[in-house]
């Protein structure tokens, strides 16, 4: 892999035979990442317990009728909603990740998206990972001690196709095929 300085606003794609059931065939934005160490929000994985955002905005006193799913972003604090949108939408509480996509986690973002004046494009996450400093370097770089490459990462560039018009185990395949296309034009 390329020294890379930072992985903000790249896609990790889990190893085709990564085991772990909550990382296997998962897909990961990196929306932070620096000497503190990094996060990241797996977009690929809709929530086992049928949390839909229907749900979570009727909760808030928000009305909204579409029944569009929850992702898993990971175990860390996971009663918390982040929401990876295109950046057509923002407000003073928007990171933008990448050139044209951001996350915003306030209650602004529902209330645009409930009256159909946010972003065009989106997708609402509970949890996220957090890596330590170097951990996220080492499981890609498969350096000790992680040293087992069936728990490493495809890496690649993010882009609104791969982020929003693709779900599950076909955002995984597609990320991976994208990572291979990536690796190939670098022979040439």
């Amino acid at each position: 892999m390329e020294d890379i300085d930072n992985y903000k606003g790249l896609i990790l794609a889990a190893h085709p035979k990564r085991q772990d059931p909550i990382l296997r065939k998962g897909v990961i934005l990196i929306i932070d990442h620096d000497h503190n160490g990094s996060i990241g929000l797996q977009i690929n994985k809709p929530m086992d317990n049928n949390t839909t955002l229907n749900g979570i905005m009727k909760s808030l006193g928000i009305p909204y009728d579409q029944e569009k799913p929850v992702y898993f972003g990971g175990p860390e604090n996971t009663n918390r909603i982040i929401v990876l949108h295109s950046l057509d939408w923002q407000s003073p509480g928007t990171t933008p990740i990448g050139e044209n996509f951001g996350i915003s986690n306030d209650l602004s973002v529902l209330a645009a998206i409930s009256s159909n004046n946010g972003p065009e494009l989106f997708r609402a996450v509970a949890g996220y990972y957090r890596w330590l400093p170097g951990q996220l370097e080492n499981e890609i770089d498969i350096v000790p001690p992680f040293t087992d490459v069936t728990k490493g990462w495809s890496v690649m560039p993010a882009n609104l196709d791969l982020l929003f018009s693709i779900d599950g185990n076909n955002q995984w395949h597609h990320s991976l095929e994208e990572h291979a296309r990536n690796q190939i034009s670098t022979w040439f």
